[in-house]
């Protein structure tokens, strides 16, 4: 246990915990006041499991076998919680921001995202709407 233990800690890091999750917000809210940007919309939407079946058809690039998954914690290989946001700013500072949210140690991925010029705005501002996806461990997270 204690060889595998720095491991696990190394490897873990990865993943957000629930604690982590809501400091998240925080996060995003300090990364964008860094870079002179304003979050105007936060909001986490419906926590979506995924199974050890489906993580790895997703890994190997096969469907998952036929039947029915076995419902329960021990099937589950983590928690997908989507997180829609929009954000105001300029385009440098926007880049900006998202090289911060990279160098981070945690997994966040961006599945959408929509930057639009904001019309008749002479300093070049944009607005950004998009949705970026936490991932969470089984146990960590409940």
């Amino acid at each position: 246990i204690k060889k595998i233990k720095p491991k696990y800690e190394q490897y873990s890091t990865l993943f957000h915990t629930r604690a982590e999750v809501e400091g998240l917000y925080q996060t995003l809210s300090e990364f964008a006041g860094n870079n002179n940007l304003i979050i105007s919309k936060i909001e986490k939407k419906t926590i979506k499991e995924v199974t050890k079946a489906e993580a790895i058809s997703k890994a190997t690039g096969k469907k998952a076998k036929g039947g029915k998954a076995k419902k329960g914690k021990a099937n589950l290989a983590y928690y997908t919680i989507p997180v829609d946001f929009e954000i105001t700013g300029n385009f440098i500072g926007y880049i900006k921001f998202k090289r911060q949210l990279s160098l981070s140690q945690k997994m966040l991925n961006f599945d959408k995202e929509v930057i639009r010029v904001v019309q008749g705005d002479t300093t070049g501002a944009i607005k950004v709407n998009g949705t970026l996806t936490i991932v969470g461990l089984v146990d960590e997270f409940f």
